[in-house]
């Protein structure tokens, strides 16, 4: 039997994540997710480390998400492994792991 996947809302994903290298931790920054018009807060410019660009803004997917660049192009696509927790293999071969902030 095939399972489908739930497509979040923006609101759903809306709120502070935590972005990091997975075998690196404490090389975090926390950035706000923001529903509407689906944008960032201003700390999104310490993810140009990683992706090369600063992202403008994302959008949900059924298997997680995606930050896009200035032109509206993909930077990278979020896998969600789990609520609450996505990755993406970088270019770099780097993984980038996103987890949501507890309040």
């Amino acid at each position: 039997m095939a399972s489908s996947l739930l497509l979040l809302s923006p609101a759903q994903l809306a709120g502070s994540w935590a972005f990091y290298p997975q075998n690196d931790a404490k090389d975090r920054c926390t950035v706000q997710l923001v529903a509407e018009h689906k944008t960032f807060s201003s700390e999104v410019k310490c993810l140009q480390a990683w992706l090369g660009e600063v992202p403008k803004s994302w959008s949900p997917t059924p298997d997680g998400i995606y930050l896009m660049g200035p032109d509206g192009t993909a930077l990278v696509h979020m896998n969600r492994i789990e609520p609450g927790h996505y990755e993406a293999q970088l270019k770099s071969k780097v993984v980038l792991v996103m987890v949501r902030k507890q309040p």
